[in-house]
């Protein structure tokens, strides 16, 4: 063979191996390619059922919480870096963290209750109008989505408006099923309804705080503004039952056996009165430093005062609902809700919540320490007891259920009823594409609630 003619073959066996490798190099790359994708959505799925797990945890804590628990709002221990399980490469754990107004921050480790807001379903227009960023425009548009008639408020928007847009759509008429529906109504937009706090992460982030410079839109003004998600609720009600889980006794039926409450024997004798005179109460706090003329002519007292009321409102009730739609609840609301109430102003409701911190546990069972703590009078109470209760059943919250060291991670949005004889997950929604809410540690020494308690007493004592 001539010297050309085997430097040919060598050229094709060169070209051959070449390819080869070429072949070899393509496969490895699509199989390790696989393996990633895989690994990937293996984590994903664990991430996803840490944060699940998270869900099932928070519903089993809610489920125990009684009107003197306050722990549920803010709790490392419960809601930050809870171990699901170690694989041997990640630990998959979970967090969970709301929104709650206080004067170290708004981001806590806890559950936020659907009772401190005000329901948007049971709230009058004046009540409406108070709530943060709802002017009369907006509160009358919302009426007019909700209410049934076709007769539209001064400012407000029926079928009409609806049916002029580039895409018509019908007016709900009806209950709203999330908040998040308010981007149906006219004038409910992001901004409204979610506030700066474009990635839920219950913090003012720098481009949550620079004007018009990046989005989302802001003032400026370094104070985070929630939005109307964080104050108001379309799902919230408390059951007519007294704190140890028995149906209350009618007040107005003198045939039921409330004669067995100890109650004295004044405020029984005013009850018997009543109903011999055919005299029907609205609301167990009416018997509040009552008085009645009979008919002929003497006047008798209730002799219900500061060491009556709380029994009474925990043992009666005068509706004949069961489920007991829009109370507030006086122990968690904000200082913003309590001021939709009718007759509370700034000063009131900032006194209420300061009160709060001193209340002894047995105090916080019912609203009676407004009145027995000197905080309002006696009509004043009557007007709001009504409006109020000191019981949760619904609760928000953000849960991440995430893997260290990997970082791989989930985000849900849930929303959970404990109400019934089952507690119920009633909103999920993933909402990973917002990004992680804080930093995710390998070690995590110390949570980002734990940093700033810190750093705040280093403040005030000239740290």
């Amino acid at each position: 063979m001539s010297h050309q003619s085997r430097g040919f073959v060598l050229v094709a066996v060169l070209v051959v191996i070449m390819l080869t490798s070429m072949v070899a190099v393509s496969l490895l790359f699509r199989i390790k390619a696989e393996d990633t994708a895989v690994a990937a959505g293996a984590g994903s799925e664990q991430a996803w059922s840490a944060a699940i797990s998270g869900v099932y945890e928070a519903m089993r804590i809610a489920s125990a919480i009684t009107p003197e628990d306050t722990d549920w709002q803010d709790d490392p221990t419960l809601f930050h870096q809870r171990l699901v399980v170690d694989d041997g490469v990640d630990q998959w754990q979970f967090s969970i963290y709301s929104y709650r107004e206080t004067e170290e921050s708004s981001f806590h480790f806890g559950l936020q209750d659907e009772a401190s807001k005000l329901n948007l379903h049971t709230a009058t227009e004046p009540m409406l109008t108070r709530l943060p960023g709802m002017t009369p425009y907006l509160a009358q548009g919302l009426l007019d989505f909700l209410d049934k008639d076709d007769v539209a408020h001064p400012q407000g928007a029926e079928q009409e408006y609806y049916d002029n847009l580039p895409r018509p759509y019908a007016c709900l008429n009806g209950p709203l099923s999330t908040i998040y529906e308010l981007f149906l109504v006219r004038g409910f937009n992001p901004s409204v309804v979610c506030g700066e706090d474009a990635n839920f992460n219950c913090t003012l982030d720098p481009h949550e705080n620079d004007g018009d410079d990046f989005p989302p839109p802001d003032n400026g003004d370094s104070k985070l503004d929630p939005g109307l998600r964080n104050y108001a609720t379309v799902c919230s009600y408390d059951l007519d039952e007294d704190n140890d889980g028995q149906i209350r006794l009618d007040l107005n039926d003198s045939a039921e056996t409330f004669w067995q409450v100890e109650l004295p024997g004044s405020v029984v004798e005013y009850i018997h009165t009543a109903h011999t005179n055919k005299i029907k109460f609205k609301h167990p706090a009416e018997l509040l430093e009552a008085k009645t003329k009979l008919p002929n002519g003497k006047e008798i007292g209730s002799g219900v005062g500061k060491a009556e009321l709380p029994l009474l409102l925990d043992k009666f009730s005068c509706s004949l609902d069961y489920h007991l739609h829009g109370l507030i609840n006086i122990n968690t609301a904000s200082a913003a809700v309590l001021q939709t109430l009718p007759g509370v102003d700034e000063s009131l409701a900032q006194n209420i919540v300061a009160s709060r911190k001193g209340l002894r546990k047995e105090q916080r069972k019912t609203p009676a320490w407004l009145y027995e703590e000197g905080i309002v009078d006696a009509q004043k109470f009557k007007d709001l007891a009504p409006l109020l209760t000191t019981r949760s059943r619904q609760f928000t919250f953000q849960v991440i259920g995430y893997g260290v060291p990997s970082g791989r991670y989930r985000m849900l949005e849930v929303m959970i009823d404990v109400a019934g004889a089952e507690p119920a997950i009633t909103y999920l929604r993933d909402i990973t594409r917002l990004g992680l809410p804080f930093v995710i540690e390998p070690e995590a020494k110390q949570t980002l609630t734990t940093y700033r308690r810190s750093a705040t007493k280093e403040v005030a004592h000239g740290g």
